[in-house]
């Protein structure tokens, strides 16, 4: 799944193993899901056609994500 305009705060009801966010030569910002990093990373790539040089990324982080990987709201540990 892509997640157009958006690098935080996704409202989701579909929570994929693996999430990267970037950036690209132009301003545009996604957040890509699939089943792992490598997964993440070619859908990134495939947008650079579109948008430019990806010049940020980063796993996605919430409550439910840790650099990317799913790893469930009750295993989120707060600092």
């Amino acid at each position: 799944m892509i997640y157009y305009d958006t690098i935080s705060d996704i409202k989701s009801t579909i929570l994929e193993p693996f999430r990267m966010c970037g950036r690209f030569a132009d301003d545009f910002e996604a957040t890509v899901g699939g089943n792992d990093e490598c997964d993440c990373m070619e859908k990134l790539d495939e947008m650079t056609e579109r948008h430019g040089e990806l010049v940020w990324w980063s796993g996605y982080a919430d409550e439910d994500y840790v650099a990317g990987e799913y790893i469930g709201r009750e295993n989120f540990k707060y600092d």
